[in-house]
């Protein structure tokens, strides 16, 4: 009895130096995995949560992590270094204090957004009318087009209808994005999400892409005039460098969006439709490349005409880099030839280009200011070179008629002597 109680001593003794070890080594990889879970788990719980009720539980989950582990923070500290146990809790309660901004910041934009939708609604029934306008002025301007006077009145109008939907559009935008700032990187997925939606709802995309091709239809239906580019051109670059400061903000957002859709109809049944905005940016980036290149074609054809409809031979020019090339041969060639300028020079450049196409050709799109000025200071130096001698004749007459002139108005008459009077004889 006494030799089997102390064989089952040494048998525990045996199993405690064996094993004892690895149960320790079990509990540690235990609490250092139940540790990662529960942080991580909180830390996406943070970034999530999206309600005052959500972020009010926040603070204590923290502390009861912090409690829970506090005995274990020298093996925590190993387990994840060169993080240390009080620096991860002190991250979560930044990452916390971060989150708490946010959702202050998200409640304002929801008060703000509410006072906006009436903005929105106002502006969406403008540009509706201005639709309207917009067919209606197309519609006669076709049945009109042998009537100047009333082609030019409609193309007037036209044109002022493009840019007011134009800066309605805009202004739909910036209602949109105004409660959620402008850098998106500061934006959680949340309010990713939720500006998204927004952008979907008004249609924005759509509308965008709407602009452009009302500028399309416009360029096809109309017989434009000189001055009328410089306006077309300005409105074209306008629309060009908003859409690229906005296109990647409105591309990431309704990624946002469809992201966070696409995970809440995840294991549902049924299709869910999920908006296809990069696709449709897209379509804005095709509708403005046609834009620029009907502008171009009637811009460069009606130029050219200033040329052949007064005779003039210059070589054909279908862009800004051939309309210089083509100015500056033809100054070349006149320099060399001799040939009389003076059509090319008084009626075409100083009347007509200088006059009427100077501010759509010194648009950053077309030519530019700094070659428009040299491309005007050879036409200016081919004038001076082909100097008419005729007025220098013409000057030297009228200098010698004034000097004429002043010597007979200037000249002293001469002194008519008086003969001396006969003297008198002496008494």
């Amino acid at each position: 009895m006494k030799l089997t109680r102390i064989v089952h001593i040494a048998i525990a003794l045996i199993a405690f130096v064996a094993f004892g070890p690895a149960q320790q080594q079990k509990s540690d990889f235990e609490i250092k995995e139940r540790f990662k879970t529960v942080y991580e788990t909180l830390k996406n719980d943070i970034d999530s949560a999206s309600t005052p009720e959500q972020m009010a539980q926040i603070p204590n989950r923290i502390k009861g992590l912090e409690s829970e582990f506090a005995e274990h923070s020298a093996l925590l500290g190993g387990a994840f270094y060169p993080k240390t146990f009080d620096g991860m809790i002190g991250e979560l309660r930044d990452q916390y204090a971060m989150a708490q901004k946010k959702a202050t910041t998200i409640q304002e934009q929801g008060v703000r957004i509410v006072d906006l939708e009436g903005q929105l609604a106002l502006l969406n029934t403008e540009i509706e009318k201005l639709n309207a306008e917009r067919t209606e002025l197309l519609a006669k301007l076709r049945s009109v087009q042998n009537s100047l006077v009333g082609q030019r009145e409609i193309v007037k109008r036209l044109n002022a209808n493009l840019a007011a939907k134009d800066r309605l559009v805009n202004a739909m935008v910036d209602s949109i994005f105004l409660p959620f700032g402008k850098n998106m990187d500061d934006l959680s997925e949340v309010q990713k999400d939720a500006l998204g939606k927004k952008l979907e709802k008004a249609n924005i995309l759509t509308r965008i892409a709407g602009v452009a091709q009302d500028n399309i239809n416009f360029l096809s239906a109309t017989k434009l005039e000189a001055k009328d580019y410089g306006v077309l051109v300005t409105q074209y670059e306008q629309f060009k460098n908003r859409w690229a400061g906005l296109r990647d903000k409105v591309t990431a957002a309704i990624a946002a969006s469809n992201a966070m859709t696409a995970k809440a109809a995840k294991g549902k049944k049924g299709a869910v439709t999920i908006p296809e905005g990069e696709n449709q940016s897209a379509r804005v980036d095709a509708a403005l490349a046609e834009w620029r290149t009907k502008l171009d074609g009637s811009f460069w054809a009606s130029l050219m005409n200033e040329f052949s409809s007064r005779s003039v031979l210059v070589q054909p020019f279908n862009d800004a880099k051939s309309f210089s090339a083509s100015i500056r041969s033809y100054v070349e060639s006149a320099k060399t030839s001799g040939a009389d300028p003076k059509t090319f020079v008084d009626e075409i450049w100083i009347r007509r280009i200088d006059k009427d196409w100077r501010q759509a050709l010194e648009s950053e799109s077309m030519l530019g200011k700094v070659e428009y000025a040299s491309l005007d200071k050879l036409v200016s130096h081919l004038h001076k070179e082909k100097f008419d001698w005729k007025i220098i004749f013409y000057i030297v007459n009228v200098i010698a008629v004034v000097a004429v002139g002043w010597w007979f108005l200037t000249r002293k008459p001469k002194t008519v002597q008086q003969p001396a009077a006969a003297a008198k004889p002496n008494a």
